[in-house]
């Protein structure tokens, strides 16, 4: 079957041929990825991320650059000021840029998750190896501190139990003297959660669990002023890690938790009027907070939460979107309906990669052409284009000006943000390439994304193979 134009394929399974179907690589059951409360509506569901690989084309060149890299990265550097934290010897020098910084710790998680994803996406048992050396000292430093706090926050205790006092000192990008606590902690908690997921590591679980168990001890004092005002704080996706310990779990502790003291209402209040707020706010701030609404409507079914997330996503695309499928002018959300005059600094790509996780999110729901047109646009004109072809250096953001050129992260002393979703973007392609119908859209297949890949349907004894010229030209063969 050819396809000559750029376009979402769908196809009814009674028109491809069967035959035995085997998975190759990892095989771990990545059913909590996508499960949903029974009130849910959702018309696809992904496939495991080991019945998809990507075989060709500059998507292999690119995830096989960046699973390199993430080889060379020294976890032992990474986990130094955790282990300063917790009392313990550091094993390696601290790297430096951001990770010499107050926001040290946040590489670390995302680098947990990029092993794990990678894992899941080539089968190499050398990520799950680097996964589960990361989970277990985490463990250990959870274990000196006694409470299931670990992080790579200088005095991150302190700042905390501060926190836990009701003494709150936020604005935009600073809690307590400390550059964004809960953005880091955060991460941690999702690079534990991916380790579960894409590698089946059940420490990660209990790590992750007793994580949480520690955030509750720490927000559940505060009053609602108070909690607003922390949350004044850039925060990441504090919500939506807590619904998934909740899902997790089956514990309302911590779905309170994510709807109560991780709901910042001056940004979510609006959108649930169906209002527009996002003029002048820090755009990769806000993203992570819709994703948690996102969850917590997969988890509890609330529909408030379903049409929060569908009018930001409307929002964002129709107003506040550039031709690349990225957002933002000097890292904030602009004038809506406005790009000439406003073009340096331009598309930071954390804001892209969060947009996608958004997307998958909503495709899932509705089965939507829209979201897969936006995946496909984001990720080809952004993500793709955003990793130096040594690998290990990453583009914070995409400048659109005339006669603008792209700048890099380091290898070793740099760990911006963008460098640490750039350890994850590259590894997460086989996500949104093939989804499944499910109920009364079963047994159709989707094909979202026409890259060089293949896909192995154990359930249906489906293989199907994927030669594509995208985008370097203008045809792909199924």
């Amino acid at each position: 079957m050819a396809i000559g134009r750029w376009s979402r394929l769908v196809i009814s399974t009674g028109s491809l041929a069967m035959g035995a179907a085997a998975l190759d690589g990892a095989h771990v059951d990545e059913s909590a990825r996508w499960r949903v409360a029974e009130s849910v509506r959702v018309r696809t569901e992904p496939f495991p991320h080991a019945s998809v690989r990507i075989t060709g084309g500059p998507w292999k060149v690119e995830q096989d650059r960046a699973a390199s890299y993430l080889l060379e990265v020294d976890a032992d550097r990474l986990l130094c000021r955790f282990r300063e934290e917790a009392g313990l010897e550091p094993r390696g020098e601290v790297y430096g840029g951001w990770e010499s910084d107050s926001i040290s710790g946040h590489s670390l998680g995302h680098y947990l998750s990029g092993v794990s994803l990678a894992y899941a996406a080539t089968g190499d048992e050398r990520f799950r190896e680097r996964a589960a050396y990361v989970v277990d000292q985490i463990i250990e430093c959870q274990d000196a501190s006694g409470d299931g706090f670990a992080s790579g926050v200088p005095n991150g205790k302190a700042i905390f139990d501060a926190v836990r006092r009701g003494e709150i000192r936020s604005s935009g990008f600073d809690l307590n003297g400390s550059w964004v606590p809960w953005y880091t902690q955060h991460k941690i908690m999702a690079g534990l959660r991916d380790a579960l997921l894409y590698t089946g590591n059940e420490a990660a679980r209990d790590s992750l669990i007793a994580m949480a168990d520690w955030v509750c001890g720490v927000v559940e004092p505060l009053q609602d002023e108070q909690i607003q005002r922390m949350l004044a704080c850039e925060h990441g996706g504090m919500n939506e890690v807590m619904a998934d310990v909740f899902d997790l779990t089956g514990n309302e502790r911590y779905l309170k938790v994510a709807t109560r003291h991780f709901d910042h209402g001056a940004v979510l209040d609006p959108l649930r009027r169906q209002e527009d707020p996002l003029r002048g706010l820090h755009a990769n701030t806000q993203i992570p907070k819709i994703i948690g609404q996102a969850r917590i409507h997969e988890v509890t079914g609330d529909p408030e939460a379903s049409r929060l997330a569908r009018h930001f996503w409307a929002l964002v695309t129709d107003r506040y979107t550039y031709a690349n499928g990225g957002n933002s002018t000097w890292e904030m959300f602009g004038p809506p309906n406005v790009e000439a005059g406003a073009l340096p600094e331009t598309t930071e790509t954390c804001n892209t990669s969060n947009m996608l996780r958004l997307t998958d999110h909503l495709f899932r729901w509705s089965g939507d052409a829209r979201y897969a047109d936006y995946a496909e646009r984001a990720l080809t004109n952004h993500i793709l284009a955003q990793q130096h072809p040594d690998g290990g250096r990453y583009m914070y953001r995409a400048w659109l000006d005339q006669g603008a050129h792209k700048t890099w992260s380091g290898r070793e002393d740099t760990w911006t943000c963008c460098h640490g979703t750039g350890m994850e973007n590259h590894v997460r392609y086989n996500e949104m390439v093939y989804f499944r119908g499910v109920g009364e859209e079963a047994p159709t297949l989707y094909v979202n994304l026409f890259l060089p890949s293949t896909l192995s349907w154990t359930d249906m004894g489906l293989e199907l193979a994927q030669e594509s010229e995208l985008p370097l030209g203008g045809t792909s063969a199924l």
